[in-house]
C-alpha cells in the first residue's frame, strides 16, 4: 500500500516538475512561436493532470476523516 501512495506522490512530483519546466522556458526564453505553442499545450496538459492527481488525493483525504468521524458499527 505505501508503494502505491510513493508512486502516486512521485507521479506528482515528476508531473509537476515538468509542468515548472515548461512554464520556465516559456518565462525565460524567447523560443520559436510553435516551440512556444508546443510548451504551453504541453503545460496545460501538465497542469490539468496535476489537477485532477490532486482532486484525487483531496477525495481520499475526505473519506478518511468521514471514516473516522462515524461511529462504530456503521
Amino acid at each position: 500500500m505505501q508503494d502505491d501512495q510513493a508512486e502516486r506522490l512521485e507521479s506528482f512530483e515528476a508531473t509537476y516538475a515538468k509542468l515548472k519546466k515548461a512554464v520556465e522556458e516559456l518565462e525565460h526564453g524567447p523560443l520559436p512561436l510553435d516551440v512556444a505553442i508546443a510548451r504551453y499545450e504541453e503545460g496545460m496538459k501538465l497542469a490539468q493532470l496535476c489537477d485532477e492527481i490532486l482532486d484525487k488525493a483531496e477525495l481520499r483525504i475526505h473519506h478518511v476523516l468521514r471514516g473516522v468521524d462515524e461511529p462504530e458499527g456503521y
